[in-house]
């Protein structure tokens, strides 16, 4: 798969999971922001209906069958979000590694950057790696997000030097607009 193929599988994973899960971002769920975790499950979950079969999407997965070994994890890091082959190694069978931060951006203390998931992707074999980081802000009772993504690959690095924008504003308008209709 093409990167250019992938973004746009992801994108549209990503667009549903913001549409179909609104209240997971909005600040009437609770008194803290949704996880890593729990955002990177639903991305997951929507990801799993664009990609071939063939692929399995999982979380944090440990091959030894164990407590997560040290191996997996960078700096204390585990990625959020894996597209692979289970139990198979190397490049042909490891697609894509995800890291999800919800705003690294302007956290005091930085969660991991584009170097842990190239770290990771190195070390695995991984075609892509990709740092999405969701920019949420909650102001009230509203939420908005601003979604930057970075991506990798394994042959080339880094494909830009810092990370864009996912959508258009127009576009992020209304995605965020039929977002807040369908949890309304």
């Amino acid at each position: 798969m093409i990167l250019a193929d992938l973004q746009s599988r992801v994108r549209i994973a990503l667009t549903n999971t913001l549409v179909e899960e609104w209240t997971l971002f909005t600040p009437t769920t609770g008194t803290s922001r949704p996880s890593e975790r729990t955002i990177a499950f639903h991305l997951g979950w929507y990801l799993r209906q664009t990609v071939d079969r063939s692929w399995d999407v999982d979380s944090e997965y440990d091959r030894s069958g164990m407590v997560l070994e040290q191996s997996v994890q960078y700096d204390g890091h585990v990625p959020n979000l894996i597209v692979h082959h289970r139990g198979m190694l190397g490049p042909e069978h490891n697609l894509l590694l995800v890291h999800v931060a919800v705003d690294s951006a302007s956290d005091a203390h930085e969660g991991p950057g584009i170097e842990t998931a190239l770290a990771l992707q190195q070390r695995f074999g991984y075609r892509y790696a990709m740092l999405l980081d969701l920019r949420l802000h909650t102001e009230g009772r509203r939420a908005s997000v601003t979604p930057y993504w970075q991506w990798t690959t394994l042959e080339h690095g880094p494909e830009r030097p810092e990370p864009a924008p996912v959508y258009t504003d127009r576009v992020l308008a209304e995605i965020t607009e039929r977002a807040r209709r369908a949890g309304d």
